[in-house]
């Protein structure tokens, strides 16, 4: 009895899943090295600039209106006080 020897076949459709699984890595690894993102024009920098000033304008406003708050203490607010008796002593 002889064995024969039969040289592996393989299938079109096994060849092309390798094919796709190779393709795919390539895009995936291209990805990783785009290039920087580029920088903000005149227009961007004035239009952050115009909100970091609109933000300093509104807390330097606050603050204003708070310093001319008069400073009152709160008092301890007890909505049940009349409810209940009065300690003893």
């Amino acid at each position: 009895m002889h064995s024969r020897q039969t040289s592996p076949t393989f299938h079109p459709l096994l060849i092309a899943l390798a094919t796709a699984a190779l393709l795919l890595q390539a895009s995936r690894a291209d990805a990783q090295h785009s290039s920087p993102p580029p920088s903000m024009s005149d227009q961007q920098k004035a239009k952050i600039m115009e909100k970091k000033q609109f933000q300093k304008d509104t807390e330097d406003a606050y603050q204003s209106t708070m310093s001319r708050l008069p400073d009152v203490k709160q008092q301890k607010v007890d909505p049940w006080g009349n409810m209940r008796a009065a300690p003893q002593k």
